[in-house]
């Protein structure tokens, strides 16, 4: 299967992680406690090492750099999520989300010195094209106009930061020692940041225990499902990364709002109570020229 369909899976499971969580904290979470959603996802992902142990069993055969490498890395997509979710909690996700379209510039940059990578003219063009749909696509037009907040630029430039980091650091040890042993002790390394922030942070410390004495049973499951979504998405777009350049596999991310936004329409249709969609005019026309945007430079970097 061409790596671009591949690619193309993680952030269609993203957008249904998008829902869940907005479903989430409008239904159970309406206070936004951070803490308690980072924790839980975090520990969370010790239920897939056990499973890769038996995909994998000879998994502690990496040096001691390597693993402490790939721990890190697992450590930063934890801390790349609490920018991101700090970042939400301050504005409305149109204005959050777009910043993630900057991993693909980091990622390249990244890539090309540590990797040796580069890619074609076309790929290129379509790179860009991708990230002017996807920016098309969040943009918000209103009274207001065009607002920069340092706050939330400076934390979703740190998530992208971060995941591009975590996305080029897997791919340079993957490559040697093998997709499943590098996801293996990813996965350990965002066990051990959830167990770090649970000791260290307080606030977050409380949040954790008080989701847990208001049995909101409903909200761990949902928060479960999310963490399995992002896992997998994650997985997939790391193994991706072993198939194609690190900045061409995180430009497919960028379709996130696309399926966010076909998801939304059909949640709208069918499941009003879950999510509700702007179907104007104007709205439909803006997402529709994203949507084309995307698609031809999709079209661009797959060939």
């Amino acid at each position: 299967m061409n790596w671009f369909f591949i690619a193309l899976w993680a952030p269609f499971l993203l957008a249904c992680a998008n829902h869940n969580d907005k479903f989430l904290l409008s239904r159970y979470l309406k206070e936004k406690t951070i803490g308690s959603i980072v924790i839980f996802s975090s520990l969370f992902s010790g239920v897939a090492i056990p499973i890769l142990l038996f995909i994998q069993p000879d998994v502690y055969e990496v040096s001691l750099v390597q693993g402490s490498a790939l721990v890190v890395t697992g450590m930063l997509s934890v801390f790349s999520a609490v920018c991101y979710l700090h970042a939400l909690d301050i504005d409305e996700a149109s204005f959050v989300t777009p910043f993630y379209q900057t991993v693909p510039i980091f990622a390249y940059c990244l890539g090309y010195f540590i990797l040796g990578e580069t890619i074609t003219l076309a790929q290129g063009c379509g790179s860009l094209v991708i990230i002017v749909g996807a920016i098309a696509l969040s943009l918000e037009f209103g009274r207001r106009g065009i607002r920069f907040k340092k706050h939330v630029v400076a934390l979703m430039l740190a998530a992208s930061f971060l995941s591009a980091i975590n996305g080029v650091i897997f791919k340079l040890i993957a490559v040697d020692r093998g997709f499943w042993v590098a996801l293996f002790w990813g996965f350990a390394g965002q066990v051990i940041a959830g167990l770090a922030l649970l000791i260290c942070v307080p606030r977050y410390r409380r949040d954790f225990i008080g989701l847990f004495k208001q049995q909101k049973v409903a909200a761990l499951g949902l928060i479960a499902v999310s963490r399995t979504l992002f896992s997998v998405s994650e997985a997939v777009t790391l193994y991706a990364t072993l198939q194609a350049p690190v900045a061409l596999v995180l430009v497919v991310n960028s379709f996130q709002p696309l399926f966010v936004l076909v998801l939304g329409i059909l949640l709208t249709t069918f499941l009003p109570g879950v999510s509700k969609e702007s179907l104007g005019r104007m709205k439909m026309l803006q997402k529709g020229v994203g949507m084309g945007l995307m698609l031809v430079g999709g079209y661009l970097i797959s060939r």
